[in-house]
């Protein structure tokens, strides 16, 4: 089975640099190839603005650049249910099925059998697929971190 990486935010692709006492966040290039050489599919996606995903994938190799698979903002806003709905519990979820990562859309808590509904936020809660390593970081550091319930094949 392909390894997959989930990144939930941009943040372990950027750094800061400064130039003329200017600070800018910028791509992290090293960060970048290195999840590329790592997983078989990197999946990006956050509500960050679509251009920044643009950005990133002109600036990648094109060796890297075909593991990315990239969500931005428009695709989150597509899937909005009201105002208070962002759009990304919802969204993951149908990203998760596109990409073939096994994932419970509802699990229930050991203590008192209290079933929840997808949570983004809790996403390790979620997946049990064992080929799943989810990506946190930044400035040039990625922390992995793999599902907390995983399903035997």
């Amino acid at each position: 089975m392909a390894s997959v990486a989930i990144l939930t935010s941009t943040s372990p692709l950027r750094k800061t640099s400064s130039q003329g006492g200017v600070t800018k966040q910028r791509l992290n290039i090293d960060a970048a190839i290195q999840l590329a050489d790592k997983f078989d599919v990197v999946i990006v996606a956050s509500t960050a603005a679509d251009e920044v995903f643009d950005h990133i994938a002109r600036n990648l190799p094109r060796s890297a650049r075909i593991r990315y698979r990239f969500y931005g903002r428009s695709f989150f806003a597509k899937r909005r249910s009201d105002a208070n709905d962002d759009g990304r519990s919802s969204g993951w979820e149908t990203i998760l099925a596109e990409n073939r990562v096994d994932f419970e859309p509802i699990i229930t808590v050991a203590r008192g059998g209290e079933k929840r509904k997808f949570d983004w936020r809790a996403m390790e809660d979620f997946v049990v697929d064992p080929d799943v390593t989810f990506v946190t970081g930044g400035e040039g550091q990625l922390f992995y971190a793999k599902a907390r319930k995983v399903r035997k094949a």
